[in-house]
């Protein structure tokens, strides 16, 4: 996740691809996509993909929208230094990193929690076999097919434990990992600034409209809620709203012109 804005362009020479669309023809090379592991790049160039789209777009309405966005966005940009930029690059892709890690760190927790489930269950029928072949045995029954069946389970039990000593291990490593990753995030806030994101974070905000099951009031009071939790996430989660947002316009003005 990473934002690149060149603070010397206007927003009308912005360039801008998005991912999977082609772009325009007599484009030069394609540049970077809009963050979420993709990034938003503004820089110099004769004509770009945002020059393209916004000369085909018959509502003024949205060329006007998105002038105003690469205006807005390259602001943003201007109110940071080079270092500032890097930094906070490398700040959103460690706030991406640390939500895959808890992600994973979840679904290995439930892979242990489901596996001593499982274990516990298994031990309870090796349980139930071994009191049945221990009453075979006083009654002088054959028992043989109860001990082929005590046996299986208990490979399947052994087989479960090593899923959990092993999702142990990686429960470990995650753990490890992501501390690593809340410290080199916590030292990156400190280098921007806590007060300098969450004013990058509302910025970013505003440039987005409300989702369609929320009224303006809604989406403002969210945006508060977010950025005063996470400044770094609120950012990521904005742009990642503008892609979808810049994305859906070009493939709506594709089928309008194709």
């Amino acid at each position: 996740m990473s934002i690149q804005l060149d603070t010397t362009r206007l927003a009308g020479t912005a360039q801008m691809s998005t991912p999977d669309i082609d772009a325009p023809a007599g484009q030069g090379k394609a540049l970077t996509a809009l963050l979420g592991g993709k990034s938003l790049t503004v820089t110099n160039g004769a004509l770009s993909d945002l020059d393209a789209l916004v000369a085909k777009l018959k509502n003024e309405s949205e060329r006007t929208k998105f002038l105003m966005l690469m205006t807005s966005l390259a602001s943003i940009g201007r109110s940071l230094s080079d270092a500032e930029k890097s930094t906070l690059e490398e700040g959103l892709a460690l706030s991406e990193k640390l939500d895959n890690l808890t992600g994973s760190l979840a679904g290995y927790e439930a892979d242990m929690a489901k596996a001593e489930a499982d274990a516990v269950i298994l031990q309870a029928k090796i349980d139930s076999l071994q009191k049945q072949i221990d009453q075979a045995v006083q009654d002088g029954k054959d028992h043989n097919e109860l001990v082929a069946e005590q046996k299986r389970v208990r490979e399947e039990l052994d087989a479960k434990k090593q899923i959990v000593a092993d999702t142990q291990g990686k429960i470990a490593d995650t753990k490890n990992e992501i501390a690593s990753v809340k410290g080199r995030i916590s030292a990156i806030v400190n280098s921007i600034g806590e007060n300098t994101l969450k004013t990058i974070a509302n910025d970013i905000a505003t440039l987005t409209g409300p989702e369609d099951a929320e009224s303006p009031a809604e989406a403002k009071k969210e945006a508060e809620k977010a950025v005063a939790n996470d400044p770094l996430n609120a950012i990521r989660d904005s742009l990642d709203k503008i892609e979808r947002e810049i994305a859906d316009t070009i493939q709506e003005n594709r089928i309008e012109t194709v």
